[in-house]
């Protein structure tokens, strides 16, 4: 009877290695398709058609950008070909690039997480591509971005840029990264955060997208030059307006370009595919072109001269100002004395004391401002690249109105801290690079109710919490060499700032501030230096109808220069007014 205890021992071995096969086999099997070290191109019968498409692609034509960061292009095969090899040629002619990150809709959705990745070498017509490990690393490491290979097998969003990277740029690295629709516009927006800090400065960025899909010619093309629109202005908060198939990849794109500071497009396109058969039903628009950053030919420059940063004070642009500018017709006028001055700074500061536009109703002071749309030009012709609406007279006219003027300077190229559509928005600092030097804004006033600053606040004005304050400078730190707060703070027509201002200041500094800007209290303060950086608490009027005192009629420019990526130098520039309240330089 010896022989049973055995027969069961090895029933119970065989019973234990068939479970453990059984348990095995389905994980095995994935690790198997997540290590396969391949795709292959399904567009390898249009081989010929890209060279022929290439040989006609304007061979001397270069993208007119000072610094060019990335652009958008088409991904429907065959049709679009042409665009793509003249979007790659004219890349090509002006700049080298190591990397191509690839923006692009998961078409059918099948990542296992909101943004999928690829690590798998790309077997294409005129050779393999291959990854770029250490970013996509990076980028894994963030939380927002899964490696799947499954989804990439026949996705045309990625397969067709890759057709013509590898045919122009072979030795390019790539990171090919697919958006599923259940991503939210705010995590999009959250990684093209990221996504700026990552990528170097060899660095090209794609995104992959179609536009406006299955209408008539006649219905479609306004839809997709209002998306051209919406994209140049390089706002990733407006994105509701475009009709595309992947708005979250133009979101991700929008974020990443104003992150990294971009200003200009350049070669923008719209397309539809009856330019291409003729044929006006069902048919898909396409939007190309390039962003980047482009100086006027006064801001050009060189890595090695330095920069020029120039601050002024309050702007107000209505009541006895308005009407000075309304019956002169010339809504340059206040800015007339000193345009020159700011034009030739790299960028030019200031402070807007009220909002811009026709609608909202009162619900300020008596004392409150709301300036005609057309004061944009006099600001546009003045040169001011960042304006600061953190202040008491934004919310004169309510939510409305603040909207407007956050959209109307938008719309001329400048920049707006301090608030924003939302809460995000308003924290998040405009960064300007020039050269190689990057300079992140920030704003905030504790003039205001906090309620404007709250989570759900749409608009938002950033109100002046110490620790929120802190946390913004430190979070800037990441995306610039050199980090300015404008703060409108302190109390009117006092000379000297009070010590709850100069605890603030330190505060601020010590947390990676490097340049602190006040105003709020219509006349000239101190200018102190503390710890590395600089606290300019009030530099007065710059354009207010206060000239009621020697105080209030004197007013303060702050020139910085920048040399290394550090402030080498401070000027303090004195200024009074006109009669007609016109800023000039005194002697």
């Amino acid at each position: 009877m010896r022989w049973i205890p055995k027969m069961y021992i090895a029933l119970a071995l065989f019973v234990c290695v068939g479970v453990g096969l059984y348990v095995m086999w389905p994980h095995q099997r994935v690790s198997s398709e997540i290590a396969r070290s391949y795709h292959q191109s399904q567009f390898f019968r249009y081989s010929e058609f890209i060279e022929s498409s290439l040989r006609e692609a304007d061979s001397a034509a270069r993208i007119d950008l000072d610094t060019i960061v990335g652009g958008i292009v088409p991904h429907h095969i065959p049709t679009t070909i042409p665009l793509l090899a003249e979007f790659y040629t004219k890349l090509k002619n002006t700049r080298d690039v190591k990397t191509f990150v690839i923006l692009a809709p998961d078409h059918v959705d099948m990542g296992r997480g909101n943004i999928s990745v690829s690590q798998a070498d790309f077997i294409m017509p005129f050779g393999t591509l291959r990854p770029d490990v250490a970013m996509i690393e990076q980028f894994e490491a963030s939380d927002f971005v899964v490696q799947d290979e499954a989804p990439f097998d026949r996705e045309h969003s990625i397969d067709s840029q890759l057709l013509l990277i590898s045919r122009l740029f072979p030795n390019a690295r790539i990171v090919p990264l697919i958006f599923r629709s259940s991503i939210t516009n705010e995590e999009a927006r959250a990684f093209g955060k990221v996504l700026a800090q990552v990528v170097d400065e060899d660095t090209f960025v794609v995104s992959s997208v179609d536009f406006s899909h299955y209408l008539s010619e006649r219905q479609a093309r306004p839809l997709d030059y209002l998306s051209a629109n919406v994209l140049s202005a390089i706002d990733s908060q407006q994105t509701d307006f475009i009709d595309a198939d992947s708005e979250q990849a133009l979101v991700a794109f929008m974020s990443f370009l104003e992150t990294r500071g971009a200003n200009h497009s350049v070669d923008l396109h719209v397309f539809n595919t009856s330019d291409f058969n003729r044929k006006n039903d069902y048919t898909t628009g396409y939007v190309t072109g390039f962003w980047g950053i482009k100086y006027s030919a006064s801001r050009k420059l060189d890595d090695s001269r330095p920069v020029t940063l120039l601050f002024v004070g309050d702007i107000m642009l209505s009541r006895y100002i308005g009407d000075i500018m309304k019956r002169n017709n010339d809504w340059r006028y206040p800015f007339l004395e000193v345009a020159d001055v700011l034009k030739n700074a790299d960028i030019a500061f200031g402070n807007l004391e009220g909002p811009i536009s026709t609608r909202g109703a009162k619900t300020g002071s008596a004392y409150s401002f709301r300036a005609d749309p057309r004061v944009i030009e006099g600001l546009e012709y003045a040169g001011f690249d960042v304006l600061s609406i953190a202040n008491n007279h934004i919310w004169d006219y309510g939510a409305d109105a603040v909207i407007d003027t956050i959209s109307g300077l938008k719309k001329v190229g400048m920049s707006v801290v301090g608030g924003g559509q939302n809460y995000t928005e308003t924290h998040q600092p405009s960064v300007k690079e020039v050269g190689n030097t990057r300079i992140a804004f920030l704003g905030y006033t504790d003039l205001i109710s906090s309620a404007l600053d709250s989570k759900t606040a749409k608009p938002a004005v950033a109100f002046l919490d110490l620790k929120q304050a802190i946390a913004d400078i430190q979070e800037a730190r990441n995306s610039a060499d050199v980090v300015v707060v404008s703060l409108h703070w302190g109390n009117e027509y006092e000379t000297n700032p009070n010590d709850e201002q100069e605890g603030i200041g330190h505060d601020l500094i010590n947390a990676g501030a490097n340049l602190i800007i006040g105003h709020h209290p219509h006349v000239v303060q101190s200018v102190e230096e503390y710890s590395g950086g600089y606290i300019a608490y009030s530099l007065g009027n710059f354009v207010f109808d206060q000239n009621f005192s020697p105080q209030t009629e004197t007013g303060l420019m702050l020139k910085i220069t920048l040399r290394d990526k550090k402030i080498s130098k401070i000027e303090q520039i004195k200024i009074e007014f006109t009669s007609s309240y016109q800023p000039f330089l005194l002697d």
